[in-house]
């Protein structure tokens, strides 16, 4: 006959394992609108700082809206129509300088100068963050394909698209999934409304979820090692859909220029680029060119299924610098890796 005090022995064993596991996760905290560089924690490469006067005032974003909610882009311009925005993931590659392992504790973010900046569904809303090693492919070398439009042409897509690299993506890359970490929950900030300035630069004034540091703490266990001449990426994404769920991050990019292709690199001369993944992963999307969604059945849910993640996507999906109307070839988030 098993004793009671065996019983209640293994219970409270299992509890703290249980305990242990929930703390070796993700946790996410609003560090308001002020980030002191913890100097002490940061290595040159693994941050990329962006002076407030510089970033961004569009909406480059991570959003994951349920398929009730998808917007449907009918209205016709040179980036096509007829397909549901698609959910996206972003992230960014950064390289560990040689003869320098590192283990990361945390990863901050900044929100952007756009109306999306903090969108009214992310609040409370749980994210995840995954870690992948970066290599070429076998045989082959990292490489930008120009898409057939070169110095002084018009890409053939892209919000800015009478620039030529803006339909420009790499080749060669290849990503290993290494690290997921989840459960963090998006915490209370009031979400934005309006952009910062308008299109014409008038001012419409910073609202609280404008420029604002987000801290991604990685949680006992779940700390990662990294090793010194080894490239990585990092990715964030909210872990389910739901409406309005989105965020824009603060970034740089090197895009709006009429010059060829040439890598972006980090501040040891290493090569970067920024990385996404959208919908299923389809490129480009399928494109009825209608005001409004089809009647058809089967390709209705054609289109929706592209705009949608796969089940369980967060190791299998994997990143790319292509993506439509963007790409992330030239672009750089801002981030500060913060070690322990």
């Amino acid at each position: 006959m098993i004793r009671l005090t065996s019983i209640v022995g293994i219970c409270i064993l299992t509890l703290l394992h249980m305990q242990a596991l929930c703390q070796s996760q993700l946790e996410i905290y609003d560090l308001g609108k002020t980030y002191e560089l913890p100097q002490d924690k940061l290595m040159k490469g693994l941050y990329f700082h962006i002076p407030t006067e510089k970033v961004n005032h569009g909406n480059t974003s991570i959003r994951n809206e349920s398929q009730e909610t998808l917007l449907w882009k009918g209205s016709p311009d040179s980036n096509g129509f007829g397909y549901f925005q698609r959910n996206r993931d972003m992230g960014q590659v950064f390289n560990v300088p040689a003869g320098k392992n590192v283990k990361v504790d945390a990863l901050v973010l900044r929100t952007s100068k756009g109306d999306n900046a903090l969108m009214a569904g992310a609040s409370g809303a749980e994210m995840y963050l995954v870690f992948f090693e970066v290599n070429s492919k076998k045989g082959e070398e990292i490489r930008i394909n120009e898409n057939g439009t070169f110095k002084g042409d018009e890409a053939t897509h892209g919000f800015d698209h009478q620039f030529n690299r803006c339909d420009d993506f790499l080749e060669g890359d290849e990503y290993t999934f290494l690290h997921l970490v989840s459960g963090g929950v998006f915490p209370d900030v009031p979400h934005t409304t309006q952009p910062v300035y308008q299109r014409e630069g008038k001012p419409n004034g910073e609202q609280e979820g404008h420029l604002r540091y987000i801290r991604f703490d990685l949680k006992g266990d779940s700390e990662l090692d990294l090793e010194g001449g080894k490239r990585y990426a990092f990715m964030v994404g909210f872990t389910e859909p739901g409406k309005d769920r989105g965020i824009a991050w603060s970034i740089a990019t090197e895009v709006h220029t009429k010059e060829n292709a040439a890598f972006v690199t980090d501040e040891n001369g290493l090569v970067k680029w920024g990385i996404r993944r959208e919908g299923d992963g389809t490129l480009p999307p399928t494109m009825i060119q209608n005001a409004t969604p089809p009647s058809n059945k089967k390709l209705y849910n054609q289109l929706v299924k592209e705009s949608l993640f796969p089940k369980n996507h967060f190791k299998t999906l994997k990143p790319t610098s292509d993506g439509y109307p963007d790409v992330d070839t030239y672009r750089t988030m801002e981030y500060y890796l913060e070690l322990k």
